[in-house]
């Protein structure tokens, strides 16, 4: 505005240096500027944008001011454009005969300018002062507003192709270019998209969410808060990251400019594999923002609502939760809306089973859980076989006796000669003296294994004196056939969790049955009782015996949001007295192994439905131990090591709401049961390919022991 009120005479006396200022005409006026950044920044103007290296072509005449001067305005080639709403305009550079070209975009009000190059050649993405390509988010250049700069030598290759988005309805484009190197070539369009909000409340099974016009770059100086919400309570949120391309790779500003706040963590950098899958509780806050300046091509993230313990036992699920009977299943009928029903069906031979890939294989594959490829953990049977299981699983010499269970029957671990081993590794068993024996679950089978024959000292467990003994798709259990089985009650609410009886003192549970809520105080030891040696669930519950828990371990790395390290000790307010229908269970050594396919029994009161209700009678079911690779590829890597699975990848049999905390138990030479897992959670109930999961207690044994002081 000064220099526009200002006369050239007055303007003259107040500019610095050597500055000059011509009158043209009376409408006409030209300012002959040094290249001084402190002049440019006054004027709001980006110094990188005069840069005199590249302006070759000196204006020859009395009045210019020669060495680093230049004369703004002169060597510059501008362009208004203006693109209404369906309308490409064009952007096009081929032989430049200008130093410096720009072009000011419009749009109509209410929508952003979208500018998509298509082709630059002799300039890459970075910040250099010889630049070549730079976009504002302003109708002059200022530093501060820059969405994207493109600088640098001329290179091979593809040209790059990149879409810009500014925050308003205009963007200033400008290319500077350099005599002494021909061939520029710069191609560009520009449209009118509707502005689009961002953010909000979601409350959804599944979807996604990126930032605004993913994959365009998005646009500069905005905020956007999205709260996620499962569609019914009790579910969690898992958040798979597929694009986090938010920060420039040389900037180390630490997530202050332009970042992603999902829980109250800010990312703004590529994310690891292992870091790409994450689980949330309900409500989930996701907030993105970004600065006035440099703009990248976003986030695009995945969510999924899944049940730790969930919904559609012995039926199957469609894509939008809805539960269909597994008898309309492949029945040439679509009843799911996305008709995931039929999807994957196909008319195998007799002896055939059909596999994830919709390959039929022939059932005598030589695998020991699962034959199809997709899910085997076997691996090939290919190659000469040091040692074949009777199921057919193909062992390499390194695999017999080797301390580890690869066959059902054990047949690649009995026989072995050595006895003891030099040093202990993880899979031998620790004898009371310090020596190892290398044989595979020595404890309480019945023979002396250990010199100081510790291996049988703690065997007053695991038997069902009475032995004529919902989970879902399970039966009723008869009286006594799992005396340890515990009904963990508090008083308003009757049976929450099971437990499992390991002695006279002490229970095992999971450690997300004593999670507070808002309305109800679980890690209140006061408020339970448990129950032993009950069957059937009345409110007088005749014959069992009752005790007061008198305080509650939880583990102290239990993680609430992925179920990891989920147990808890409980210890009884007074020793419960063994009987036929009350006795504890073994647990297992840290060396003891439970072999993938072993048949194994998960029982509870749980419901015996999805949204069902509490079984009146104690239920049983047999499941079978499945690998935890194959576990992880159903289960999206959220099976840790501290996890055990176990069901049937069919469905229609697995544990359920109110089976938490309750025993996953194996039977094991000797006849004695041994405590292989507690219910953690699971997706749904009994669902197909949704196994349930289960807290794996060998991980946990040498917590146990140190916690009850040797007592279990």
């Amino acid at each position: 505005m000064e220099i526009q009120t200002s006369s050239p005479e007055k303007l003259q006396r107040r500019l610095p240096g050597s500055n000059k200022i011509q009158r043209e005409s009376r409408n006409e006026q030209r300012y002959f500027m040094q290249q001084d950044d402190d002049i440019l920044h006054l004027l709001g103007l980006d110094p990188d944008d005069f840069d005199p290296d590249e302006r070759s072509d000196k204006i020859k005449n009395p009045n210019s001011i020669q060495g680093g001067k230049w004369q703004l305005g002169f060597q510059a080639m501008s362009f208004d454009l203006y693109a209404k709403y369906g309308n490409n305009r064009t952007l096009s550079l081929v032989s430049p005969k200008k130093p410096y070209y720009q072009w000011r975009l419009r749009v109509p009000s209410g929508h952003v300018v979208r500018l998509v190059v298509l082709t630059l050649h002799g300039a890459t993405p970075g910040s250099c002062t010889a630049h070549k390509l730079s976009a504002y988010d302003f109708l002059l250049p200022l530093q501060n507003k820059i969405i994207a700069r493109w600088c640098g030598l001329p290179i091979s290759g593809s040209s790059p192709v990149m879409k810009l988005t500014s925050s308003g309805n205009v963007m200033l484009v400008t290319f500077s270019f350099s005599r002494q190197r021909d061939g520029a070539i710069f191609k560009a369009y520009f449209q009118a998209i509707p502005k689009a909000g961002c953010g909000g409340s979601i409350s959804s099974w599944n979807g996604s969410i990126s930032s605004p016009y993913y994959p365009s770059y998005y646009p500069p100086n905005i905020d956007c808060i999205w709260t996620l919400r499962v569609p019914l309570p009790g579910y969690l949120i898992s958040i798979t990251i597929v694009t986090m391309d938010i920060q420039d790779s040389l900037s180390s500003d630490g997530c202050e400019k332009d970042w992603l706040d999902i829980g109250g963590v800010k990312l703004c950098n590529p994310v690891s594999n292992s870091g790409k899958k994450r689980v949330y509780s309900s409500p989930l806050t996701l907030h993105f923002h970004s600065d006035e300046s440099l703009t990248n091509k976003g986030f695009y993230l995945l969510y999924r609502a899944f049940a730790p313990e969930g919904t559609c036992p012995r039926q199957f699920r469609c894509g939008d939760s809805r539960c269909i009977p597994l008898k309309k299943v492949c029945d040439g009928v679509k009843d799911c809306s996305d008709g995931r029903d039929e999807a994957k069906c196909s008319s195998c031979k007799p002896g055939e089973l059909l596999c994830g890939n919709n390959q039929c294989k022939p059932q005598s594959q030589c695998v020991s859980q699962s034959i199809c490829a997709d899910s085997s953990e076997e691996g090939s049977c290919g190659g000469k076989c040091y040692h074949v299981c009777p199921n057919k699983v193909c062992l390499s010499k390194s695999s017999v006796c080797d301390g580890v269970i690869d066959c059902k029957d054990r047949s690649d671990e009995l026989n072995c000669t050595r006895a003891y081993v030099k040093g202990c590794s993880s899979s031998s068993y620790k004898c009371a003296n310090g020596k190892c024996v290398s044989k595979v679950n020595p404890e309480c089978d019945g023979i002396k294994d250990c010199y100081d024959g510790s291996d049988e000292l703690r065997c007053g467990c695991g038997t069902r004196p009475k032995k004529r003994t919902k989970i879902v798709g399970g039966s009723d259990a008869v009286a006594g056939s799992w005396p340890w089985q515990v009904s963990l009650q508090m008083d308003r609410y009757g049976h929450v969790c099971g437990a499992t009886l390991v002695s006279n003192r002490w229970l095992i549970s999971a450690a997300h049955c004593f999670q507070d809520s808002d309305a109800i105080k679980y890690s209140d030891a006061h408020a339970w009782r448990a129950y032993m040696g009950m069957r059937v669930m009345t409110t007088g519950n005749q014959g069992a015996a009752t005790r007061p828990i008198r305080r509650i371990l939880l583990h102290p790395q239990y993680d609430q949001f992925t179920s990891d390290y989920d147990i808890a000790l409980l210890e009884l307010s007074a020793p419960v007295f063994f009987s036929d229908l009350v006795q504890p269970v073994c647990v297992p050594a840290s060396s003891h192994t439970f072999t993938t396919g072993t048949s194994c029994y998960v029982t509870g009161w749980g419901v015996l439905m999805e949204d069902g209700e509490l079984a009146s009678r104690l239920q049983e079911a047999s499941v079978k131990i499945i690998n935890r690779s194959t576990c992880n590829k159903l289960y999206d890597d959220a099976v840790t090591p501290r996890m055990l699975c176990a069901g049937n990848l069919q469905g229609g049999v697995d544990a359920c709401q109110g089976d938490s905390g309750g025993p996953l138990v194996c039977l094991e030479r000797g006849r004695r049961w041994f405590l292989a897992g507690i219910v953690s959670w699971g997706e749904g109930c009994a669902r197909q390919n949704r196994p349930g999961v289960y807290t794996q207690v060998v991980k946990f044994t040498d917590w146990i022991r140190q916690q009850t002081k040797g007592q279990v």
